[in-house]
């Protein structure tokens, strides 16, 4: 009888009446996902000079304290970082950290102390700090490194200032922040861009908005849609065997199933499953497109447990790619094939389709590729974020 008699009340009240807003409650707005060196490891690439991420910097750092700019996709009054040392076999001393928006350079504190210790195998998350932020600002985070320290392996663009004083130029360094959180009222569901360095954004030029996660985040916001974009990409990562990290199966959980605020998951995985087999360290782990489709089932099956919208992506073409093989390409063909027509997955989104060139189907059009015959240009990256339905994720 209580029911009913809400239910009636509820029907009885005025359609204008407001709606009372959310309480704050904290999501992620940016993310960086850790990293190893396990599985096989082939011979080293040659550093490329013109790398226009910039070139790479020592794995092990002293007396320095290292500068990354994250862009968070939330609009809020607080903020708070998440420090990961998941994968580090020793403990990181921290000596202090601030972040910089808008003119404003703020102390960031860890249990009301200015430095922290990070176990081996920990993450840390900050205290709160008062910073309002709008979603798509870009916040500087600065990370003291009093102690001589190994990095994290998974690299980004960041500034290196020593006891001079004087601040490097961009330098590819392992990063110890691993995810910025703000506290919104808003009614901000969170997409997870899951996936290897298509999806990291790996060919995109410093100056431009980023791969096709931060573009999409952009459109969605533009749009009025209530949803964050985070970005949980790895250059080289696979979803069923390690390299270039853990796989896409043994990090799901960590790095996307457990993001606060994640409602739907935008999964792009699978070349380098293909690919790699083709390179003499590799050639123990071939696959099958049933054993890719496996993999695919596995993680539609967790994620749909964890109560996520499940958005596959289909696997854009590589020939000319250096590890491109006819075998491969069966292999993906046959795997877009099923993604096309699987019943089990909320909603696809065909790349291969948007990223093909007409007049050559295993090939990227001209225009859509950085230069590697793999990875997409800008513009290519932003043909991807236009595929992307506004309601794939409603």
């Amino acid at each position: 009888m209580k029911v009913a008699a809400v239910l009636a009340l509820s029907l009885l009240a005025p359609s204008g009446l407001a709606q009372a807003p959310e309480a704050p409650r904290w999501v992620a707005a940016y993310v960086y996902a850790p990293s190893n060196n396990a599985g096989p490891r082939g011979p080293a690439s040659a550093p490329n000079p013109n790398d226009p991420r910039g070139p790479l910097g020592p794995s092990q750092v002293e007396a320095v304290t290292l500068t990354q700019t994250a862009l968070v996709t939330v609009s809020g009054h607080r903020i708070r970082l998440r420090l990961s040392n998941t994968y580090g076999d020793l403990p990181i001393v921290v000596g202090g950290v601030t972040v910089s928006h808008a003119g404003q350079k703020t102390v960031v504190t860890f249990d009301g102390e200015t430095g922290v210790t990070l176990p081996p195998g920990a993450a840390w998350l900050s205290d709160h700090v008062a910073l309002p932020v709008s979603a798509l600002d870009k916040v500087a985070v600065s990370i003291a490194y009093p102690q001589a320290t190994s990095l994290p392996t998974h690299r980004v663009r960041q500034t290196m200032r020593g006891a001079d004083g004087i601040e490097s130029a961009p330098l590819r360094l392992g990063a110890l922040l691993s995810g910025i959180e703000v506290e919104t009222a808003a009614p901000a569901g969170v997409i997870v861009a899951f996936g290897d360095s298509i999806t990291e954004g790996t060919g995109s030029l410093p100056s431009a908005p980023g791969g096709w996660p931060e573009r999409l985040a952009a459109r969605l916001i533009e749009a009025g849609r209530p949803w964050a974009v985070i970005n949980a990409g790895i250059g080289g990562n696979r979803l069923l065997n390690q390299g270039s990290g853990p796989s896409g199966l043994e990090r799901l959980d960590e790095d996307a199933l457990i993001a606060s605020g994640g409602r739907c998951l935008i999964l792009l995985e699978g070349i380098n499953d293909i690919g790699r087999p083709a390179r003499p360290a590799y050639a123990h782990q071939a696959i099958t497109a049933d054993d890719l489709i496996a993999g695919y089932r596995q993680v539609i099956a967790r994620a749909h447990a964890a109560g996520f919208t499940v958005v596959l992506a289909t696997i854009p073409p590589f020939e000319g790619a250096n590890y491109f093989t006819p075998e491969g390409e069966t292999i993906r063909q046959a795997v877009n094939a099923w993604l096309r027509n699987s019943s089990e997955i909320d909603r696809v989104v065909d790349f291969d389709a948007v990223l093909r060139d007409p007049s050559s189907p295993s090939k990227l059009l001209p225009a859509y590729h950085s230069g590697d015959w793999l990875h997409p240009s800008d513009a290519g990256y932003q043909a991807m974020a236009d595929a992307v339905p506004l309601d794939a994720c409603d």
